[in-house]
């Protein structure tokens, strides 16, 4: 059967950077996973405003594009997030869609139901600056508990700093930073 992936990609620029980038490591790393892609910003849907109706059923209770995307995370064998890098974190529209994941917080916590982990994590970040201490921290920090949530067994980042000076572009570069990435990680044997 073929694996599942969910690509979520958060930056509100198109076909630059953070989009590049995601879409060299799928072609790279995962040619024989059934993809689907979503565009955060072609995505209409409100921030979490905290009514805590999951916590009385087991979904969110808000309708919007959301809705349709719970299935898809519920049925993923990989999840990659790729974001831009914004204030040492992710960006205010991967934020806003990461809130809306208090469903499974709430399954979990207040509804007390064993979730399944079984999913793998990617968090893909790309930084304009170039690179310093503690640059993708703040990510880091928000995208671990993103999967945490929804269930991921293993998770791991891949970072690229300094790309406002030149754009992320498919290079013997890239392809050996993800290449090294997967070969000193051993996350990636669960994937077969």
């Amino acid at each position: 059967m073929t694996k599942k992936l969910l690509a979520l990609m958060g930056s509100e620029r198109r076909h630059r950077s953070t989009e590049n980038f995601l879409d060299i490591f799928i072609e790279e790393k995962f040619k024989d996973f059934d993809v689907k892609k979503i565009i955060l910003k072609d995505l209409s849907f409100s921030n979490c405003i905290s009514c805590y109706g999951c916590a009385k059923v087991p979904r969110c209770v808000v309708k919007d594009d959301m809705t349709d995307i719970y299935p898809l995370i519920d049925n993923s064998d990989v999840v990659i997030f790729a974001s831009p890098i914004y204030f040492n974190s992710v960006s205010a529209l991967s934020k806003s869609f990461i809130d809306r994941m208090q469903l499974y917080w709430s399954r979990k916590f207040l509804r007390k139901e064993v979730l399944p982990k079984n999913k793998l994590g990617f968090g893909l970040f790309v930084g304009g600056a170039p690179l310093t201490d503690q640059q993708f921290l703040g990510a880091e920090l928000v995208l671990k508990h993103f999967f945490m949530a929804i269930g991921t067994k293993k998770y791991t980042y891949l970072e690229l700093s300094d790309t406002d000076k030149r754009e992320v572009q498919k290079t013997e570069e890239i392809l050996t930073y993800i290449n090294k990435h997967f070969e000193e990680n051993s996350l990636y044997e669960s994937i077969s």
